[in-house]
C-alpha cells in the first residue's frame, strides 16, 4: 500500500468538506457562515 491509499482510507469526509468550503469561500470565517457551522457555547 502507497501513500496515497493509505490517506485515501484514513481521510475523514467531514473534514475534507470543511477544507473545500475555506478554499472556495477563501477564510474560515466566510465557510462557516456557507456551511452553517458555529462555535460551541463556553462554559
Amino acid at each position: 500500500m502507497n501513500f496515497d491509499e493509505r490517506l485515501f482510507r484514513t481521510i475523514d469526509l467531514n473534514t475534507l468538506v470543511t477544507f473545500m468550503g475555506v478554499y472556495r469561500e477563501l477564510g474560515v470565517s466566510r465557510a462557516a457562515r456557507k456551511l452553517n457551522v458555529t462555535q460551541p457555547a463556553g462554559e
